[in-house]
């Protein structure tokens, strides 16, 4: 009885630290977004704005044949999921001079029915905080800043919406971080919940 007892629990434990280390070998905290003076289809936004939202952050160009073929799949998770608490914040980055022409960024925005928030990295600055090196590159933000799917490339976008159709169920959970003054101890008292 005591051997099956024991098996049972370390079968539990294994199933559930394994599933949690899982999670966080590919999960790390998201970059803040910049400041550009470039924003179309909306105002500036910041993830710390956006905490208690699911965001998907793509980053792609104009002119870029990959980018054109993924951006349907990116506009169509925002039209499905954006009533829902999905924000898609697109990054042109330009890979060119010529793709940091304003006009026929906003005539490719307008021709590709873009109608979510994208903002210009012109200088590529947000695109090397996010370790990008090709287009279009896709990031899952969780509701705490937490990255929890990221991709290059094209395809996955299955992959993609299925980590967007969970994260979008699962609520939003505190994240707590220790509050210390120099030269003292934690305590659990002192553990704030933001």
């Amino acid at each position: 009885m005591r051997i099956t007892s024991s098996i049972a629990m370390l079968i539990f434990a294994t199933a559930l630290f394994g599933e949690q280390q899982k999670n966080d070998i590919s999960s790390y905290k998201a970059r803040e977004i910049r400041k550009s003076d470039v924003w179309i289809n909306g105002v500036p936004l910041t993830l710390k704005s956006l905490r208690g939202k699911v965001v998907v952050v793509d980053f792609w160009a104009f002119d870029c044949e990959p980018c054109l073929e993924a951006m349907p799949h990116i506009t169509d998770l925002y039209e499905k999921y954006s009533g829902r608490g999905l924000v898609v914040i697109g990054v042109h980055t330009p890979r060119a001079d010529y793709e940091k022409n304003m006009s026929r960024l906003r005539d490719a925005i307008k021709k590709l029915d873009i109608k979510f928030p994208v903002v210009v990295d012109e200088k590529q600055k947000i695109f090397r905080d996010y370790l990008c090196d090709l287009w279009p590159s896709q990031f899952v933000i969780d509701q705490n800043g937490i990255v929890r799917y990221s991709h290059g490339g094209v395809g996955r976008y299955e992959d993609m919406e299925r980590v967007v159709q969970g994260l979008l169920k699962t609520p939003l959970t505190p994240f707590c971080k220790p509050q210390q003054s120099v030269g003292q101890a934690t305590k659990p008292a002192q553990i704030r919940c933001v």
